[in-house]
């Protein structure tokens, strides 16, 4: 019996079944997600879950991340340390009042700043120096000020001048001036040296040349307070040193207190603000100002009108005002007034 043929060969080579779809299937695939494994798979290699190509362009991505954030953070740093370097040379300018130019000098500009008096002994460049920045900061104040000859004539920071030593001057001195100067510049706060210039306890009794008399002795006001002589060259050349001094240290503005004679001398010696000035700015080689103490005292019961009676200080002038008004609201109140130079002292 002949057997059935289920099959013949006439369609062989050719496609029946139905067209290629999805993706090729590798060997073992089915030990991927959800296929079974045996004992041996785990030495079979495992399928990563992205393929070369989309790893590579995720690569690509965080490369282009990274670069930009990179970006982003150079600019904020270099945008912030031009902020603070504008900040700081903002402030300059505004402690001398103008913007410096190469024909401009500091004598002949208006200076404007609001300081606060402090004992000398507080430049220590240490805790008592931070304590007075913090609170001349706290308070408003852009300049900090104190005596460095007291009209005592006591001088009261670390001097290292002959003359000074000479006279045994010194008395509760600041002990690191230079080093406290600096700080303070650092901090943006203008320091500010007052200078007793004629009244002075020390050196007259010390060097009649310098002082003046009254016959053979020192002369002496109805508080017994000697003077010295405007006229002196001993004199003279000793304010100037402290000055000259000083201002290699780092002070620029310097306020100039008692600078007239009494009264009572009827103008025989050659006192007063202007000539003293003008002799200091042609002698000391440097860009200094100097600034004529206007003495006022405010108590807080009568602090609005005495505020209200002030007007502006010519520019070769500073308000020194002795208050126990809270110093915030001095400020304010001197600030509404348009007094823009001013030095508050306790």
């Amino acid at each position: 019996m002949k057997k059935k043929r289920f099959y013949n060969d006439k369609k062989r080579n050719q496609k029946w079944t139905e067209p290629e779809q999805g993706r090729k299937i590798d060997f073992a695939d089915k030990y991927v997600e959800g296929g079974s494994s045996d004992k041996f798979d785990y030495k079979r290699p495992k399928q990563k879950g992205y393929s070369a190509e989309a790893q590579s362009r995720n690569e690509t991505r965080l490369k282009r991340l990274i670069v930009f954030v990179c970006c982003v953070a150079l600019i904020a740093v270099g945008y912030t340390g031009m902020d603070v370097y504008i900040t700081r040379n903002a402030n300059a300018a505004k402690h001398i009042g103008e913007t410096v130019t190469e024909e401009g000098s500091l004598s002949e500009m208006q200076v404007n700043f609001s300081g606060v008096m402090t004992a000398g002994i507080s430049l220590d460049n240490s805790v008592m120096l931070s304590a007075v920045m913090k609170e001349a900061q706290n308070n408003g104040f852009t300049a900090v000020a104190f005596d460095a000859k007291r009209s005592d004539g006591t001088i009261a920071y670390a001097s290292s001048l002959a003359s000074v030593d000479t006279f045994s001057a010194l008395s509760s001195p600041a002990s690191k001036p230079e080093q406290s100067i600096k700080a303070m510049l650092a901090n943006d706060l203008l320091p500010v040296a007052r200078i007793s210039c004629y009244k002075d306890n020390i050196v007259p009794l010390s060097a009649n040349a310098a002082a003046v008399m009254n016959g053979k002795k020192p002369y002496k006001d109805s508080d017994g307070n000697t003077y010295l002589n405007p006229d002196s060259d001993i004199a003279y050349n000793y304010i100037k040193d402290i000055i000259a001094e000083l201002n290699t240290y780092g002070v620029t503005v310097f306020v100039l207190d008692d600078f007239t004679l009494p009264e009572e001398l009827g103008g025989k010696y050659g006192d007063g603000f202007d000539k003293l000035a003008k002799k200091l700015y042609g002698d000391i080689d440097s860009n200094i100002k100097l600034l004529k103490a206007v003495n006022l005292t405010v108590e807080p019961k009568n602090a609005s009108a005495a505020v209200n009676g002030m007007k502006a200080p010519d520019k070769d002038q500073v308000y020194v005002i002795k208050t126990t008004v809270d110093s915030k609201k001095m400020v304010s109140a001197l600030q509404k007034k348009s007094i823009t130079s001013f030095v508050l002292s306790k």
